[in-house]
């Protein structure tokens, strides 16, 4: 959502000099730049191309008409609006969005600190003659020729004292649930305190310490961590450590934290939350929430939150006709198909299934016109076929204000967020100062979406 300043007069776009559109001071406007909103801020041909590639309807319109552009040119003028006005407010941050800006900082250096050192891995092979390695080789070639290069030299002993910390981690499971695996991935080695002190290897960078080790360890996504059972692994992550401090260390002496690239990106992030704090603050606090303003919105249409008319079916996906028609057999047995659900249950398979008229038409149909107790199948669907015994036809029925009072809440916020924020959108436009250079977006009308070097472009500004 950045803007770009405006272009000066006599500025060269693409190897030519346009001024169909005058900007106030007298600043002449290339055609490249489909409109300047208040003084600084732009919308080019290259955001209008991106955006439009990233938003699907009917966010956006279904096709590159005359309205549909101008349509869209007006979402983005909207959008550069509303971020300068809210950049205007300078609300602060909390502090949890201070230390995301910090994450995000650190990301975007190191990011550029290894594909920096990847790329010179690339070129040193190819001046050597050696074959060129997949990313994940490149990877381990990169990492071990930089370690070495520090000269490391290990604790063995203490190495081979903590390994068993890190070998007790508990293992989850491969059917665990992501809370559960998050739980087990996510505990912390239980070391000695006498060790946590203690140097686990020197370098030419300086000493790296059982405590960084472990602090380091913390900052690992869970997810993604490494098992660790023996010596070696653990000086493989050591490893990791002090490949990482080589990084950090390149990047300081080259101030990559300055690279236009990473300003840029926290640039986007500050706008990012500026707006978000600007809305919440003008939009969403203003909100009424109360009860009455609850009910109200109820009783506008009590038929929106009945439960809808849906099938009780047991329901088999099979991979071959003749098994799927053998299966039809068994499931005209009610005594059968309940046998098939209980034993499905226990090993943590459910045949059984709730469907509505939306989440599968043909079947509820196919249910309506049969009735209860019918076999539907086999059929070809994706996958395989099926099979479905229809157990019963549940009516749609009423649900009271309380049953339903979270959902009318998020319903109520979402319909009058968005028709406040509309407002708010008009509100801001009105007061700011708009130039459409309707020849340029004409220009972009004829080179289409997909114009020559409109990829390369998008893929430039995007990093």
């Amino acid at each position: 959502m950045a803007g770009r300043p405006a272009a000066r007069p006599g500025d060269k776009v693409r190897g030519r000099v346009t001024s169909t559109v005058i900007l106030p001071r007298g600043r002449p406007l290339p055609d490249t730049v489909l409109a300047v909103i208040g003084e600084a801020r732009t919308v080019d041909a290259g955001d209008f191309r991106r955006r439009w590639k990233d938003v699907a309807p009917p966010a956006r319109p279904d096709s590159l008409t005359p309205q549909g552009a101008r349509q869209f040119l007006d979402l983005l003028i909207d959008r550069e609006a509303l971020a300068a006005r809210a950049l205007r407010e300078a609300l602060p941050w909390t502090p949890a969005e201070s230390a995301g800006v910090a994450r995000l900082a650190d990301r975007w250096v190191m990011r550029m600190a290894l594909d920096s050192a990847l790329a010179g891995e690339v070129a040193s092979r190819a001046a050597r003659g050696d074959a060129p390695l997949d990313v994940d080789a490149l990877g381990v070639a990169v990492r071990e020729s930089t370690v070495s290069r520090l000269h490391p030299r290990y604790d063995d002993a203490l190495l081979v004292r903590l390994a068993p910390a890190f070998a007790a981690l508990p293992r989850p499971s491969a059917d665990s649930s992501l809370a559960s695996r998050l739980r087990g991935t996510g505990a912390i080695p239980a070391v000695d305190a006498a060790d946590r002190a203690a140097i686990v290897a020197r370098s030419d960078l300086g000493d790296y310490t059982v405590d960084q080790m472990l602090d380091g360890w913390t900052k690992l996504d869970p997810l993604f961590r490494p098992r660790i059972d023996t010596p070696d692994q653990l000086r493989d992550l050591v490893g990791n450590g002090l490949f990482e401090r080589a990084l950090r260390r390149d990047a300081e002496r080259r101030h990559l934290s300055r690279h236009p690239s990473v300003v840029g990106a926290l640039e986007r992030q500050r706008e990012y939350l500026a707006v978000q704090s600007f809305v919440g603050r003008e939009v969403y606090a203003r909100i009424p929430i109360d009860l009455a303003t609850l009910r109200r919105f109820y009783q506008r249409d009590p038929d929106t939150w009945n439960v809808p008319a849906r099938i009780r079916v047991v329901r088999l996906l099979l991979p071959e006709r003749r098994e799927a028609t053998r299966m039809a057999v068994r499931l005209r047995d009610a005594a059968e198909a309940d046998t098939l659900v209980r034993r499905g249950l226990r090993q943590g398979v459910d045949y059984g299934a709730e469907i509505t008229a939306s989440e599968d038409s043909a079947l509820f149909a196919d249910a309506l016109r049969s009735g209860t107790g019918t076999v539907l199948g086999p059929d070809s669907v994706a996958g395989g076929w099926r099979v479905a015994r229809v157990e019963a036809l549940l009516p749609s029925r009423r649900q009271a204000f309380e049953d339903v009072r979270e959902e009318v809440l998020r319903a109520w916020s979402q319909e009058e967020g968005g028709r406040r924020v509309r407002e708010l959108l008009a509100a801001v436009r009105k007061r700011t100062r708009v130039v459409v250079n309707e020849p340029g977006l004409a220009r972009l009308m004829h080179e289409g979406i997909e114009s020559p070097g409109t990829a390369k472009a998008v893929g430039a500004v995007d990093r």
